[in-house]
């Protein structure tokens, strides 16, 4: 079954692996904004532990038009704020010199909507993961789907934020879980940054 999911800015470790699961994913063009969601936040592991990454949205229309033509705002430096704290967290991570220099130029450039620019990123996630996952796209809304896994509300930010997430039987060593321990299901580029090629090991371990 091809799973049905929303648009997420550098997605949680369980949205990529069930992306790696089925090979194909379904991304809902046609929803609309939805506040406090993946849609546009991501979550890193930071020097003072759990760190929430926002990308401003422009707000006229939001509630209105679909997920698609939802407009990024660049009235504030987010991206500066973003790859500053991206670096601050994780440039002693085993792998991060590894893919610095490809993911740096989607902090470079401006991208018009928020649907293009988490295309974009992950798209480079599973070349980076060394995966080719199929994606397509609703063609309209449809509040219920009976034919396929629908996954657009499974992953919350909140969740994470109020520790309401299971952790994983399988750990891997992260920068500063020396100070807060080991923190589950944060961005997949926690993971990538850390076990890089064994990424898909720990994803097909923990998430069968």
């Amino acid at each position: 079954m091809i799973p049905l999911l929303s648009t997420s800015y550098l997605p949680p470790i369980p949205y990529v692996a069930a992306c790696l699961k089925s090979g194909k994913i379904i991304l809902e063009k046609h929803e609309h904004y939805v506040k406090q969601t993946f849609r546009n936040r991501t979550l890193i592991y930071g020097a003072n532990g759990i760190l929430p990454l926002i990308i401003p949205v422009q707000h006229d229309q939001l509630f209105t038009i679909p997920i698609h033509e939802v407009k990024i705002s660049y009235d504030s430096p987010w991206q500066k704020i973003h790859w500053r704290s991206i670096i601050s967290a994780y440039r002693n991570s085993p792998f991060f010199e590894y893919f610095e220099d490809d993911f740096v130029v989607f902090y470079q450039s401006e991208v018009a909507t928020l649907f293009e620019f988490n295309l974009g990123l992950m798209n480079f996630i599973f070349r980076s993961l060394g995966e080719n996952v199929n994606i397509s796209f609703t063609t309209s809304y449809e509040k219920q789907v009976n034919d396929t896994p629908d996954l657009r509300h499974s992953f919350h930010s909140y969740d994470q934020l109020q520790g309401r997430v299971e952790t994983p039987e399988n750990r891997y060593r992260q920068v500063f879980s020396d100070r807060f321990g080991f923190l589950p299901n944060l961005s997949i580029l926690d993971l990538l940054f850390n076990e890089g090629t064994k990424s898909n090991e720990y994803l097909s371990l923990n998430y069968q």
